[in-house]
């Protein structure tokens, strides 16, 4: 099979439907072939010949009409507007995994997404950091002057292991070199450093992490010149800094890759620098993604950084199998706070060239994160699936209705349903019987949920937790957004109790129990097919209603002896404290006999909300 066809398979296994591949040509349209005498040189940049650096190239996209994938040509592409990617490569990896990757960043590379790599290896020693003044943590150098143990000065033994350290680099570049030119692409190599060592008062405070304090070097120019090029930078985790003495030269140290990555992205999203902000993040490693509770360790799907951030790391078990998922992790939120919204991170293993490539198009996750996690258990491919991450939108829970901003509620629901809201009705029974409210960013999305009572109920009846309205901006759909609050949602309701339900949302922090959730719409709704994905189950009403519901996990669980693991857990609480056999769940349980005609009679005395009724 040729790269080409082999890039039209890879595309169509991205799972894109209509709306995201048109937003994908959208944003890399390709314009017209221009003559191949006018593309740019493809020579290595020299200080005195480095082009001066400038808004991304508009001119068009050289092809060759006889295979534009298969070919290795001088003639470099380039898109109406070139966008880029940075590319963090953890190795270490084989020669083949080396290949399948570099096949993956040339599709990529067609497909519009020029990409600068950052090399880490997981063996090597990690280097000293850099403190706020610029000099280095004393205790970092211990750890580094260990790795060439001698009879030596702690001085001279940084340096050797320093020098060691560099020495494997070098080699690493080039073995990745290699890999990335047999592909097809067009790299180029840094064997220097291209930052230096500053001080914290040079840089913005936008990263959440303490960082070395890096900042440009004149070196840097000619990787964003090899960028507007369309080659393919391959730099090294090196930067320059002040020598011992005041009058020693400068002197090469080995820094940390994450810190490059997050200084690169700082300097290429500055408009008043170089005008190269990068849309995406790729970190590609041997663990993958970050592991998630919901999923049995398999990695999340997709991760909203404003609101799962803390819970993610607070509740983290997985040291021993993915003990640098989260520092991946903490690398990619301080870049996306450099980043557009639009921007995403992707934390995947070097198994899966195509989930860049659906990441591209698409920029989602390969499967919806708020599918049950038992839809896709069984799916053998889940435990290499990407982790893609978004900047995402803070999400709160708020109990009081008088903590509730009902002119900004009237207006996301008119909005994204397009009906007039009955307010002062409406206002009147949140009044009465609300529950909560799950409010995402600037009540750009949201998720009420009601205590209702059938007309026949006993006193002190449990309240039907009853899904009322669930809104989200249409600006915003396609980001991510639906998703990040229906699982907020299911944390707060049906997944209550779970470990998984711990957030930082200031919603209940998955302490309770869990309560079954029910709502309606109507049988001619567009988003049914949503809904039932979602949902435990459904029924149609007499009315021309559906009424879908999602049952209590942590009831289902126990109906199936199945243990329900409390915060606190350790990795074999999640893995292997299951009995060996688990009973066959009953069509209907006791405690469950006549619900369903509980909730219809319920949902008949519902009022409407809207004006046109």
């Amino acid at each position: 099979m040729s790269r080409v066809q082999q890039l039209i398979l890879q595309v169509l296994q991205s799972r894109a439907t209509r709306r995201a591949s048109k937003s994908y040509l959208d944003m890399f349209a390709r314009a017209a072939a221009r003559p191949p005498s006018t593309a740019p040189s493809c020579e290595p940049a020299t200080a005195a010949a480095a082009p001066p650096l400038s808004a991304p190239s508009r001119s068009s996209l050289a092809t060759d009409p006889l295979s534009t994938a298969d070919r290795t040509s001088h003639r470099v592409p380039t898109l109406d507007q070139t966008y880029f990617a940075l590319v963090k490569l953890q190795g270490p990896f084989t020669d083949r995994q080396l290949a399948s990757i570099a096949d993956g960043l040339v599709y990529l590379q067609t497909l519009g997404l020029v990409c600068a790599v950052v090399l880490d290896h997981d063996q090597w020693p990690r280097p000293p950091r850099f403190g706020a003044d610029g000099e280095r943590v004393g205790v970092d150098i211990d750890e580094l002057a260990a790795w060439t143990p001698s009879p030596r000065s702690r001085d001279e033994r940084v340096g050797l292991a320093e020098a060691g350290l560099r020495a494997r680099m070098v080699r690493e570049l080039w073995r990745v070199t290699d890999a990335l030119s047999a592909a097809g692409a067009q790299p180029r190599p840094q064997a220097h450093a291209v930052v230096r060592v500053g001080t914290a008062h040079e840089l913005p405070t936008a990263a959440h992490e303490p960082r070395t304090p890096l900042v440009s070097d004149v070196s840097l120019a000619h990787v964003y010149a090899d960028l507007q090029a369309g080659h393919m930078p391959v730099v090294l985790p090196m930067a320059l800094a002040d020598g011992p003495h005041h009058d020693a030269p400068p002197r090469c140290v080995c820094v940390d890759a994450d810190d490059v990555m997050v200084a690169l992205t700082r300097d290429m999203a500055d408009p008043a620098v170089f005008e190269l902000t990068p849309v995406r993040l790729l970190v590609i490693t041997r663990e993958g993604g970050v592991p998630s509770h919901a999923r049995g360790g398999h990695p999340h799907l997709m991760i909203n950084l404003a609101s799962e951030y803390e819970s993610i790391r607070s509740s983290y078990i997985w040291h021993d199998t993915h003990p640098t998922a989260l520092r991946n992790l903490a690398m990619v939120r301080d870049c996306l706070a450099y980043m557009p919204s639009v921007a995403s991170g992707v934390l995947a293993t070097h198994r899966s060239p195509q989930t860049l490539i659906g990441n591209l198009i698409t920029n989602k996750a390969a499967y919806s994160p708020s599918l049950p996690p038992r839809l896709l258990a069984a799916r053998r491919e889940m435990r290499h699936m990407p982790t893609v991450v978004r900047a995402g939108l803070p999400v709160r829970v708020l109990y009081d209705w008088r903590d509730v901003d009902m002119g900004r509620v009237q207006a996301t629901l008119e909005h994204s349903f397009q009906r007039r809201l009955d307010r002062a009705a409406y206002e009147a029974r949140l009044a009465a019987s609300l529950d909560f409210v799950i409010v995402m960013g600037d009540y750009d999305g949201l998720a009420i949920v009601t205590r209702e009572h059938a007309p026949d109920d006993a006193p002190g009846a449990p309240p039907i937790a009853y899904l009322d309205k669930f809104a989200v901006r249409p600006q915003l759909q396609g980001s991510g957004a639906v998703d990040f609050l229906w699982n907020a949602l299911r944390d707060e309701v049906h997944g209550l109790g779970l470990l998984d339900a711990l957030n930082s949302n200031g919603g209940k922090g998955g302490v309770g129990r869990g309560r079954d959730l029910v709502w309606k719409s109507r049988a001619t709704n567009v988003v049914n097919p949503w809904y039932l994905e979602r949902s435990s189950g459904f029924v149609r009403l007499p009315s021309g209603w559906l009424m879908f519901w999602c049952d209590a996990e942590d009831r289902l669980r126990q109906l199936a002896g199945e243990p329900i693991v409390p915060a606190g857990a350790r990795l074999d609480d999640v893995w292997t404290n299951g009995p060996p056999a688990l009973p066959t769940l009953p069509v209907i349980a006791p405690q469950e006999q006549g619900r369903l005609e509980r909730w219809a009679r319920c949902l008949a005395t519902l009022p409407s909300a809207w004006m046109d009724r």
